[in-house]
C-alpha cells in the first residue's frame, strides 16, 4: 500500500494540508467505544489525519488587541468550511479511485442527536471522535497540558480533520520528542481557570502514555464565546438585558463561528513560549508577544435608565 499512501499524502498536501499522518485503526483499541472511530465506521482499518494551520498573523492581531475578524474568518470559518472540505474530498475520491471507501470526517460535531439504528453501535448518529487524539495516534504530535494538539513544526497553531478507511495504509511513527516542556503558560494565562496544573488525564497508544491536565469545557465556553463582559472588548455597556454584543451578532451571523478569547492561554501564550525557546521548526522575523499583554480592567457599566 505504499503507493496508496503517498498518493494519499500528496492529494491532501494539493487541497491544502499542511501535515498529513496515518493511524492504523489498533491505535484506537483503548478509546471508549463512543469515541472510537469504528462508531462512524465499523469497517476502519486507517485513519488519516490532516491538519491545517492557524494564519500566525490573524493571532498576532488578537494579541495586539487590534483585530478579530480575520480569525474568525480565516481560522474559524474557511479552514473548518473550505479548505477541509476540500482536503477531505480529494482523499476520499483518491481512496475511492483504488476501490477503498473514505469517510470524511468534519468539523464541528453535532454527536449522538439521533436514535440509535443498530444494536452493534453504542448510541446513535453521528458517531464522536476526538479530532486531537487522532492528531496524537496519526503521529502529527502530542496534547499539551491545555488539551490542544502540539506539532513540532506549529505548536498549537492548527486544526485537525480525518479520513476512515478501509485501506491498510503504512502507518505514520508516533512522535518521539515531546513539543511540551509543561511550562504551565497555558494554564497561568487562561482567563477562564479552564486548564488544571497537572497531566492527569491520560491515555495510552501502542505502550506510549500520552495526556492532559483536567479540562473545565463549560468555564472555557463562556470565555472563549465573548459571554463574559470582563474579558471581552466588545461589551460597551449599552447592550439590553440578555443581549449579546452586536459584534457577537455579526459573528455568528457571517461566520457562524464565535470566538472572542482566541486562546489567550492555550493558543497565544503556549504558541509565544515554544517560538520563543525554540521548540518548534519553524522560525520567524518577529516574536509572537512583543510587548505587554492587553488585560480589561472592569467590565462596562450599564447606562442609567432613569431619566
Amino acid at each position: 500500500m505504499s503507493s496508496l499512501t503517498e498518493r494519499v499524502r500528496e492529494a491532501a498536501m494539493e487541497a491544502g494540508a499542511d501535515l498529513v499522518g496515518f493511524a492504523p485503526i489498533a491505535r484506537f483499541d483503548g478509546a471508549p467505544p463512543e469515541l472510537n472511530p469504528r462508531t462512524i465506521y465499523p469497517p476502519t482499518k486507517t485513519v488519516v489525519a490532516v491538519a491545517t494551520r492557524h494564519l500566525r498573523g490573524a493571532l498576532k492581531a488578537v494579541e495586539e488587541g487590534t483585530y478579530w475578524q480575520a480569525y474568525n474568518c480565516d481560522n474559524y470559518w474557511y479552514l473548518n468550511e473550505v479548505v477541509a472540505p476540500q482536503i477531505l474530498r480529494r482523499v476520499s475520491l483518491t481512496l475511492e479511485e483504488d476501490g477503498f471507501v473514505g469517510v470524511p470526517v468534519h468539523n464541528p460535531f453535532h454527536p449522538h442527536s439521533g436514535r440509535q439504528i443498530r444494536d452493534d453501535q453504542p448510541d446513535g448518529p453521528d458517531g464522536m471522535v476526538s479530532l486531537r487524539i487522532i492528531g496524537v495516534a496519526a503521529g502529527l504530535g502530542e496534547l499539551g497540558m491545555s488539551k490542544l494538539l502540539l506539532t513540532p513544526q506549529f505548536g498549537p497553531r492548527q486544526r485537525v480533520f480525518a479520513v476512515l478507511t478501509n485501506a491498510e495504509l503504512e502507518p505514520t511513527p508516533l512522535l518521539e520528542e515531546p513539543v511540551c516542556d509543561g511550562c504551565l503558560s497555558c494554564a497561568r494565562e487562561c482567563e477562564a481557570c479552564a486548564i488544571g496544573d497537572t497531566r492527569d488525564v491520560t491515555f495510552t497508544i501502542e505502550g506510549r502514555q500520552f495526556g492532559h491536565a483536567p479540562f473545565d469545557a463549560s468555564a472555557c465556553a463562556k470565555v472563549h464565546r465573548g459571554d463574559d463582559p470582563r474579558f471581552s472588548p466588545f461589551w460597551n455597556g449599552t447592550e439590553a438585558e440578555g443581549e449579546q454584543p452586536s459584534y457577537s451578532r455579526f459573528l455568528q451571523h457571517r461566520f457562524r463561528h464565535l470566538a472572542t478569547c482566541v486562546g489567550r492561554g492555550c493558543l497565544r501564550a503556549c504558541l509565544d513560549h515554544l517560538e520563543k525557546t525554540g521548540r518548534l521548526e519553524r522560525k520567524y522575523n518577529t516574536p509572537f508577544i512583543e510587548r505587554p499583554r492587553w488585560k480589561l480592567n472592569e467590565p462596562p457599566a450599564r447606562p442609567n435608565a432613569d431619566p
